[in-house]
């Protein structure tokens, strides 16, 4: 055998020890269920994990069920990032984040969703306190491996489950990333269009957006075929709700959306007279969402969460009362879960907001400009060690570390990395 031979056997060897190390640490820990998957990027593995978890933390007579976690690894010797989703987790996703800080990576379905979801759907015990706990299992069983830092990160829904879990567990993680987020005290609240309204001003076009929308609800039986059309071709059912509801609904929510993930009125063609071409300038404003019945079986979870605790943003109906068929009830984007009862009870998210900005530290915010939740981010008291960063003219879904300036990715950058060392 060659010198360069044994080289390179000693070479393979070695990297499959180092990663069957990995993987046997893994399979170590207590109630977890591992597969190999796909590596991503750079890392050196990536797993599929499902975490044994109690329905309900406080009583394990209730039953367990499987948390679907993703884990890049990297090296033992990197922090690692929870990157916290609310919702589903339909692939692994690398934060931008993770990958400036040269961290691990835990990808974490929530509690509910998607391959994470108890056989019996109690949904008594869907709350942030059990989701907290989740998280904090989790942190508990990892960081038998990972030991040098630890950062919880999420986006929207998933930035404020960060923030919660940070509120019930403040000593978990060492700095907490929240993307997107707004903390709301009122389970409907229609003041979100006051800031619409101001940032359709400053485009310049309020009242022609409000003549589109008009125009859509009083020649909704000319268009409303067009609707039914999209929906039969794309596989949509539209039993929960009715194909005039949804319509009614997706009127009402092309203001929020063109905002929330588009660049506003500029987005969308606001001047088409024919029935085909309004709506394609509605389907264009809404990226083709309408409330099918397919969205409740994936947002249920969300909409028992948002009328329990987390509340939501409604619409200015009395704008449109006239024009209006459906019953004001019903024209929400949150509906009840079929069969569920809901109390709404404000006093977790005041509770979460007043810490947050008088307590949180080692915290980081970035919200867009034109997001319409930046009406309820945080704004972190200045004797906190914590920083709040509004980037001008970006959407909900644009709060990318690239967007910020160099400076300013640089500095937040060092305060993260800051927070993970000391």
């Amino acid at each position: 055998m060659t010198f360069k031979t044994i080289t390179l056997f000693i070479l393979f060897s070695g990297n499959l020890i180092a990663n069957s190390s990995i993987k046997e640490e893994l399979e170590n820990l207590d109630g977890i269920i591992v597969s190999k998957i796909n590596t991503e990027d750079n890392f050196s593995e990536c797993f599929k994990i499902f975490v044994k978890q109690p329905i309900d933390h406080s009583d394990t007579t209730k039953g367990y069920f499987y948390q679907k976690v993703y884990l890049s690894h990297r090296s033992t010797e990197r922090p690692i990032v929870m990157k916290i989703n609310g919702y589903i987790s339909y692939s692994n996703q690398i934060s931008a984040w993770t990958k400036v800080l040269d961290a691990n990576q835990i990808f974490i379905e929530h509690r509910y969703f998607g391959e994470s979801t108890p056989d019996t759907l109690d949904y008594n015990y869907l709350n942030l306190s059990n989701a907290a706990k989740d998280f904090h299992r989790i942190r508990e069983l990892f960081s038998q491996i990972y030991t040098n830092g630890w950062v919880s990160l999420g986006h929207s829904k998933g930035g404020l489950t960060a923030l919660s879990y940070r509120y019930f567990f403040p000593d978990d993680v060492d700095a907490t990333i929240a993307l997107s987020t707004s903390v709301k005290t009122s389970k409907c609240d229609s003041s979100f269009f006051n800031y619409i309204d101001s940032l359709n001003y400053a485009q310049g076009c309020k009242a022609e957006l409000e003549t589109f929308q008009e125009t859509l609800l009083t020649r909704r039986e000319e268009i409303l075929p067009h609707l039914e059309t999209y929906l039969l071709n794309n596989g949509k059912q539209y039993s929960r709700l009715g194909l005039i509801a949804i319509y009614e609904i997706a009127v009402l929510e092309i203001p929020f959306a063109i905002w929330q993930n588009r660049n506003g009125c500029s987005s969308i063609k606001l001047n088409q007279t024919d029935p085909k071409g309004l709506f394609d300038a509605m389907k264009a404003s809404l990226h083709g969402w309408f409330m099918s019945d397919e969205v409740f079986e994936s947002l249920d979870s969300y909409h028992y969460q948002a009328m329990t605790e987390l509340g939501f943003y409604c619409y200015p109906l009395k704008r449109y009362s006239k024009l209006l068929e459906t019953d004001f009830d019903k024209l929400t984007p949150v509906q009840a879960v079929l069969g569920i009862e809901t109390t709404y009870s404000n006093l977790l998210m005041t509770e979460i907001k007043e810490w947050a900005e008088t307590s949180g530290n080692q915290i980081l915010y970035v919200s867009g400009g034109n997001d319409p939740y930046s009406k309820y981010r945080i704004t972190p008291d200045n004797n906190l060690d914590s920083k709040s960063i509004l980037l001008k003219g970006y959407n909900h879904n644009q709060v990318f570390i690239n967007h910020l300036d160099s400076q300013t990715r640089d500095e937040v950058t060092d305060i993260v990395n800051k927070w993970i060392t000391q």
